[in-house]
């Protein structure tokens, strides 16, 4: 695969995990509900991890070494952040709600911080590439990803509502720098 090849493909893949991102957060605010929602949450999270690895790992060629972190960071929350979602989820079936909900807002904080790394990641892309749209939808995405943290349902949904508008800001300019690497075919005369 060439290098432009893998960099188109990784911007690609970053898009999509910034929607996963945002369904991803949607999914968490519900908190424990049903065992059909429990499993979304899980696949949604492990299926966004895994995007934003490959995302970052092919990117990391654009921006030097601070994509190359961020993919490994990903591999890293990749075995624990579901690993704790999955206990918590059991310890929720067996009605040990304490630990449940302990193991659920550790879980919670490790994937709003990857958030935070990869809306970092974006912010380093916007600022390579001189991209506005890019580093003003990072900086909104970082300030909703803060008013989890309070912990208040009416402002975590705000706080979605927000992430959702600096998400889609920064799939717009990451869409735009894609443009720069769309792979050439080479046509066969014959």
């Amino acid at each position: 695969m060439s290098i432009v090849r893998g960099v188109y493909e990784g911007l690609t893949a970053i898009t999509y995990s910034l929607i996963l991102d945002v369904i991803m957060k949607v999914l968490l605010l519900m908190g424990f509900t049903d065992i059909v929602y429990d499993l979304l949450q899980l696949i949604t999270a492990i299926l966004w991890i895994g995007i934003g690895m490959f995302g970052w790992n092919n990117v990391c060629i654009i921006i030097h070494r601070g994509g190359c972190r961020l993919s490994t960071m990903y591999r890293y929350i990749m075995f624990i952040a579901p690993t704790t979602l999955a206990i918590s989820y059991i310890f929720y079936l067996y009605h040990d709600f304490d630990a449940a909900a302990l193991l659920f807002l550790i879980s919670i904080s490790i994937l709003l911080g990857l958030s935070v790394a990869g809306y970092v990641g974006a912010l380093m892309l916007s600022n390579q590439f001189r991209n506005n749209l890019g580093r003003v939808g990072s900086v909104i995405s970082i300030i909703a990803v803060i008013m989890w943290l309070a912990l208040v349902p009416s402002v975590m949904e705000v706080g979605t509502a927000i992430n959702a508008i600096g998400n889609a800001s920064m799939v717009i300019s990451i869409l735009q720098l894609r443009k720069r690497y769309v792979p050439t075919r080479r046509v066969s005369h014959r």
